[in-house]
């Protein structure tokens, strides 16, 4: 994010300062009480892994204000429009600049470029195009299933997820899938083509209508080539996520939307419970092994990014709170990519999508109820498992654990 070898004994002294400001111990920036006081007294110089290590907890715009002297709160659209201008015509000022630029934005240009996010104007105008075209009945089919998509997707239709989330509904309901996707792409044809026509074809093009005698096939996956996959995954959020998705067949979805309160460590229990009318897994469980390693390695590195990201999250309008909240509050489409990337080098590319199939799968093969596979995968409402578990199943929430824990993939082994 920045070249802290090129900084200033001040400047570092600022960038520790405000870090420390913030909550941040001395431990974890690896220093004691004693020294950072020979550092702001300048008896000793910072070393440049100790300011590194304190920019991490900084936003880039926290670290332009400390190291450049400039408040961002300050700068307005004619700064920016200013910058473009200067870097279309200046070639070394456009080097640094797409330089910085990559350095401290790459994450969000990465998965803004095969993203469109919808804006009210967007629906607005498609709205007046079905009430003008449509027959009543097809407009509010179209209107009802449009406005379900883009909220179940956070108003943003992105190259990747949505194909996942075609199919998790096709895998629900083959006729809810085939009218989502159809009104999906006719707003991309009507809306999207008119602001980004290259992005509106890749879109277009990136899924197609569910048909009854076309149903997706996944991927046939070996238990093995997934430990290979994970154990090569490098950032903590891809890897915890590729972990949660194998060893518990959820839907991509559900994993994302996954919020601190539903994952019980200590317990080693997930609920889901019921987001909406569609159906959602009431429960499911985790390794002890899983639960520990995320608690080790997964639970510091996420409050070291909340640390690091909220002002940004704040600045772009999101809710906050809502956000800390999340149990992956990554970027789902850099996730994603992560992902991608590992499979790319282990010579195996599926959707994330398939490895809810691999799980029901392993776990039939080693001989568990497909009754009880529907449970935990969330093919029953929370109110139908109530009613098999007290008047049906001749087992306790206790018992599906063991049996989860006896059958259930494991990477960890």
């Amino acid at each position: 994010m920045i070249d802290v070898s090129s900084l200033t004994e001040d400047q570092k002294i600022k960038i520790v300062k405000a870090v420390l400001e913030k909550g941040i111990s001395y431990e974890e920036l690896g220093i004691d009480r004693v020294t950072w006081w020979r550092y702001k007294n300048k008896n000793r110089k910072i070393p440049d892994y100790v300011a590194q290590r304190a920019a991490e907890y900084l936003t880039p715009d926290e670290l332009l204000q400390l190291t450049a002297g400039v408040d961002t709160s300050k700068i307005g659209i004619n700064e920016a429009i200013g910058v473009i201008v200067k870097a279309t015509k200046d070639p070394e000022f456009r080097e640094l600049f797409l330089s910085l630029l990559q350095r401290s934005l790459g994450e969000f240009i990465k998965a803004a470029s095969y993203s469109y996010p919808v804006t009210s104007e967007d629906l607005q105008t498609f709205k007046k195009l079905l009430e003008k075209n449509k027959a009543k009945h097809t407009f509010d089919d179209h209107w009802r299933y449009l406005n379900r998509v883009l909220k179940d997707n956070n108003y943003v239709i992105s190259l990747e997820k949505i194909k996942d989330y075609l199919l998790e509904q096709e895998e629900e309901s083959m006729h809810r899938a085939r009218k989502m996707a159809i009104v999906l792409k006719l707003f991309i044809k009507e809306i999207v083509r008119s602001k980004d026509p290259i992005l509106a074809q890749i879109l277009y093009y990136s899924f197609s209508i569910p048909q009854p005698k076309t149903k997706y096939k996944p991927s046939i996956l070996s238990l093995d080539v997934l430990k290979s996959i994970f154990n090569n995954i490098q950032g903590l959020g891809a890897k915890t996520y590729f972990l949660l998705a194998t060893e518990t067949g959820l839907r991509t979805g559900e994993l994302f939307r996954l919020t601190v309160d539903q994952v019980d460590l200590k317990h080693r229990v997930i609920k889901l419970m019921k987001t909406n009318e569609t159906k959602r897994a009431y429960i499911t469980f985790l390794h002890k092994e899983t639960a520990e390693w995320i608690e080790k390695n997964y639970l510091q590195y996420r409050e070291s990014y909340i640390r690091r990201f909220w002002g940004g999250v704040r600045t772009i309008g999101q809710d906050v709170e809502k956000w800390k909240m999340k149990f992956f509050p990554m970027n789902e489409d850099k996730i994603r990519a992560e992902i991608k990337t590992t499979m790319q080098k282990a010579g195996k590319v599926f959707r994330i999508y398939d490895l809810r199939a691999f799980w029901a799968s392993y776990m039939i093969k080693q001989g568990v109820s497909p009754m009880i596979v529907n449970i935990l995968q969330g093919r029953t409402s929370p109110g139908q498992f109530q009613i098999l578990q007290e008047h049906y199943l001749p087992f306790s929430e206790e018992e599906l654990r063991e049996i989860y824990e006896k059958y259930a993939p494991k990477l960890l082994t």
